[in-house]
């Protein structure tokens, strides 16, 4: 094991799957400032109590990943490169605003409803975490949790000091979601390349034929599977963006007049709102 270059890979993963808990922290921090049930103390708390139990329900997936062959699971690797295709998609539709409450957590207070918030916004470190483990040293695995401990205390600390820079918080919103999606695929492709998943696979397959058919299987399973995700995703994007825009104009609509409705002029709805 390379101490550095660990240190170096277990950097660069949580900085990735954590940019945007960074946003849910200044949220925490927002509201800490107006709000006596969360405080500074308590969010630090949260964070380290939801992002334990991350990290358990990953190292569950690496133990049952030991019954396998260790090859297959870079497979997952697979996971943060449809995580960077579906981040793209979200660039064509507005996301809507991290909530600060959810209906689970309504009566909870304090530690609690972090930790929730935190557990519910790492599906994305799991999803990266397990193949990743996967595939490294055993050595390795205890470095990279001890530094991800220590990142999350930075994480807790940059996220306070960044309230007081709000010229840099918008910078960094303006352009992390263009960023994202490329961090993302990258992070897949090092999973798969560090496993040598594919080499291993196309081996098993020509070992077992007369021919030699495994890298043109897998290079159309693969290209079958990202395209199919791919349109399965931009569906979903544009299924949104419609009935987004339906629920819009019905709320529109209710303002309306009976003549407005008949003839679907809308734009008659937005003249005179402007207008008031």
């Amino acid at each position: 094991m390379h101490f550095g270059a660990t240190v170096g890979e277990a950097c660069a993963t949580f900085a990735i799957t954590n940019i945007d808990d960074l946003f849910v922290l200044v949220t925490f921090n927002a509201e800490a400032t107006t709000s006596q049930v969360i405080t500074p103390y308590k969010i630090v708390l949260g964070q380290f109590i939801g992002f334990t139990i991350i990290i358990a329900i990953s190292m569950i997936g690496f133990g049952i990943s030991l019954v396998l062959p260790p090859e297959p699971i870079g497979f997952l690797g697979l996971l943060p490169i449809l995580l960077g295709i579906w981040k793209f998609c979200q660039l064509f539709y507005p996301k809507p605003e991290e909530p600060t409450e959810v209906n689970t957590a309504a009566a909870m207070k304090g530690v609690l409803k972090i930790s929730l918030i935190t557990l519910m916004n790492g599906g994305d470190n799991i999803g990266t975490y397990i193949p990743l483990f996967a595939q490294v040293e055993k050595a390795a695995i205890a470095v990279y949790i001890i530094v991800y401990y220590i990142l999350l205390a930075v994480w807790c600390l940059a996220a306070a000091l960044v309230m007081r820079q709000k010229h840099v918080l918008a910078l960094v919103q303006k352009y992390v979601d263009f960023v994202l999606p490329i961090l993302y695929v990258g992070l897949g492709i090092f999973i798969i390349v560090k496993s040598d998943c594919y080499p291993w696979t196309i081996h098993q397959i020509n070992d077992a034929t007369a021919s030699n058919p495994g890298e043109g299987t897998m290079a159309g399973v693969t290209t079958f599977i990202l395209l199919a995700a791919t349109c399965a995703m931009a569906w979903i994007t544009v299924a949104k963006r419609k009935i987004q825009s339906v629920v819009d104009v019905d709320l529109t609509a209710r303002d309306a007049t009976p003549q407005e409705v008949a003839t679907g002029d809308t734009d008659a709805i937005v003249r005179r709102d402007d207008i008031e």
